[in-house]
């Protein structure tokens, strides 16, 4: 007879935390300022990093005298900035992998120095966004696992996508997503049998996403 196997929940928290002691409490405004600012500032045409850093500066603050920004929320805007390579030739955003899978992305002044110094046991890899922000939330990319028959871990592979496995492919399943962890979607009806990943792509940055993994059936 086969029995259900338990149901099992993942979640990652894909969010860049500001420099400053009281968080923004509003990270799609955050993400759309980034954006009107990549519109008017464009990184990839930026040649100087204080021309580029006072163009979203202006961004921001227009954001918020509109009010569709707080003065919290414009640190979270300027930090995120901050922590790239626009306006920095030759810079890179340099992420660093250790034996563990803790993965930190940081903004190094080359490509040789970024690949010349791996994590003992690890390895380092350029990441191909101009901020840390999006590279890796908050500078540190994370997961969460659950140490039972499926042993399900959730791990971000990019500021938009959330890889989700499982430990038993023999197993079909399906899996449901949630920004509150209380009210859910279903983003993969049934995997096959001999398949444990399931890559969940345009997400959404600075937002928590919660996964629940559950069996259709078990042996």
């Amino acid at each position: 007879m086969k029995l259900p196997l338990a149901r099992l929940v993942a979640s990652l928290l894909l969010s860049a935390a500001a420099a400053h002691a009281k968080p923004c409490g509003n990270p799609a405004a955050v993400l759309e300022t980034r954006q009107a600012a990549e519109e008017q500032c464009a990184c990839g045409a930026a040649t100087r990093n204080r021309s580029y850093m006072s163009c979203v500066l202006r961004v921001a603050h227009e954001a918020v005298v509109s009010g569709a920004l707080s003065p919290r929320c414009k640190a979270a805007v300027m930090s995120c900035a901050q922590r790239s390579v626009c306006g920095k030739p030759d810079y890179v955003t340099c992420c660093r992998t250790t034996p563990e899978g803790t993965t930190t992305c940081a903004i190094r002044r080359s490509a040789r120095v970024c690949l010349a110094h791996p994590p003992k046991g690890g390895h380092s890899y350029l990441s191909p966004f101009s901020s840390v922000c999006d590279a890796c939330p908050a500078g540190v990319c994370t997961s969460t696992t659950t140490s039972t028959t499926l042993g399900v871990s959730a791990m971000a592979e990019d500021c938009r996508s959330i890889l989700v496995t499982w430990s038993n492919p023999e197993v079909s399943v399906t899996i449901g997503r949630s920004t509150d962890n209380a009210t859910w979607t279903t983003v993969l009806s049934a995997s096959r049998v001999g398949e444990a990943t399931f890559l969940d792509t345009d997400l959404q940055p600075l937002t928590a996403y919660y996964y629940q993994v559950t069996p259709l059936s078990g042996p």
